[in-house]
């Protein structure tokens, strides 16, 4: 059947304005020299070069071969609110500076008490269904969380909250997952009509959108407002939420997996932490500067499976140069976390999880590069709720490793099956589902949390 002429006649305009505009962009940058890479096609350019998967590992080859976009699905699916995605200006510092006052390196110490609190919960759920990893890390990072920025503390494990983060994040990490969408490259195509062909993308955004916005206004209805700017604080609240939370549950999945393929890690830090704690309570923050080969552990979390392997998109304000290369204004630029962190030079064996690496005399190797300083970005985009994060790491995996025996899972005779998941890519990496046997490492911690009620 074919098309009438009103459905035929936007698309011939749309095309006929690409091909314009691709006309004098290629005009505009022929006597410059931009940066080496691969050949680009006629109107199209390099968007069939993208990978659909793993593009951070087509773009480290990239980077040995040729020496080192702006999403337009993240103001769709309704993400501009977060200051991460804001273009740098009075707005985005306003942001910045209110996120700052919360969450700097010394502020977080205040949130220690509920990270500690609501840790066993962790604890309690994976004893009780040992193979719901996944759901137990997502739920119960979501309520420290949730804890931290707006005072909420929900305890069903279909809570409302968790249930809104987990669908929003799932529509963020698809838009914001380079190479996914056409309009990415071809802006044009977002004013195409969204029944009209190809415009599928659209309907996506539009679903995504409804989630996004609930994200952000949902816990705010709880709480009690004062602030003279309510809007950048609600902004701020649900970057927190949203971003320290997704990150924070992707590590954690990491660990588990890093454990039942590297049993000596786990073997050494669990006698680190029989030392320090005992057997008769719960790690704690005051242990954590006798626990040197617990955060080298924490730190190889980092590196090992960077959960953004390619930071976030930035965008050049101008036209600028890189060692004598033309960088043209409105360029996307990417860090490239996973070639950083998995750089041979500075991490040997970088396939091995290995928490010695950070370590000298038992103490922090100040030669080694901390992973941290690249994980989380850099430079003034770097995530300032980096610090959050680092603790909520820590508690939880002092816990957990203090209470459990993570290993294969075993097939039916008995024997241990290969562990080796695939990674499931977006804008935040981590594991498919895979399963593992968690077992209490006596009958006397399962005290330390059995008897705790979720509050």
């Amino acid at each position: 059947m074919s098309l009438s002429a009103t459905a035929v006649l936007p698309l011939v305009g749309a095309f006929i304005a690409i091909c314009a505009y691709m006309k004098l962009r290629a005009r505009s940058y022929r006597n410059r020299h931009l940066p080496p890479g691969p050949s680009r096609l006629p109107i199209v350019g390099n968007v069939l070069d993208i990978p659909a998967e793993e593009q951070w590992k087509t773009y480290t080859r990239w980077a040995q071969l040729y020496a080192p976009p702006h999403s337009e699905m993240l103001p769709m699916v309704g993400f501009d609110w977060s200051f991460g995605t804001m273009r740098y200006g009075q707005s985005w510092r306003r942001h910045r500076r209110m996120f700052h006052q919360f969450f700097h390196q010394n502020a977080v110490k205040i949130y220690q008490s509920n990270l500690v609190r609501i840790a066993p919960q962790l604890l309690k759920r994976l004893y009780q269904e040992p193979k719901g990893v996944a759901q137990h890390i997502s739920h119960v990072v979501g309520v420290q969380i949730l804890s931290v920025t707006y005072g909420i503390e929900p305890t069903a494990s279909d809570d409302k909250y968790v249930g809104v983060l987990e669908r929003a994040m799932y529509g963020i990490n698809q838009a914001f997952h380079p190479g996914s969408f056409l309009v990415d490259y071809l802006p044009f195509l977002k004013y195409l009509p969204a029944w009209a062909p190809g415009a599928e993308f659209k309907k996506k955004a539009a679903r995504w959108k409804v989630d996004s916005l609930a994200m952000r206004h949902v816990p705010w209805e709880n709480v009690v407002t004062y602030m003279e700017e309510e809007q950048i604080a609600k902004n701020v609240a649900g970057v927190a939420y949203a971003g320290m939370t997704s990150s924070t549950i992707s590590t954690l999945q990491f660990f588990f997996l890093a454990m039942v393929q590297f049993p000596e890690v786990q073997r050494r830090a669990q006698a680190e932490l029989d030392k320090v704690v005992g057997s008769h309570r719960l790690p704690d923050f005051s242990d954590r500067a006798s626990l040197p080969y617990v955060n080298a552990l924490c730190k190889e979390c980092l590196r090992w499976k960077p959960v953004v392997p390619l930071g976030l998109a930035h965008q050049s304000l101008e036209d600028d140069t890189y060692n004598g290369y033309m960088i043209p204004g409105g360029t996307i630029l990417f860090q490239n976390t996973w070639a950083i962190l998995q750089d041979p030079e500075e991490y040997p064996e970088p396939e091995q999880f290995k928490p010695e690496r950070y370590l000298k005399d038992g103490k922090m190797n100040p030669d080694v590069m901390d992973p941290a300083l690249v994980a989380f970005g850099s430079g003034r985009r770097i995530c300032p709720g980096r610090y959050l994060s680092d603790i909520s790491l820590f508690i939880n995996i002092a816990s957990v490793l203090h209470s459990f025996k993570i290993s294969p899972a075993v097939d039916l005779m008995g024997q241990p099956l290969r562990c080796e998941p695939k990674m499931i890519t977006g804008l935040i990496l981590h594991p498919e589902p895979f399963d593992c046997t968690i077992m209490p490492r006596s009958d006397l911690v399962e005290t330390l949390f059995l008897g705790r009620d979720e509050e």
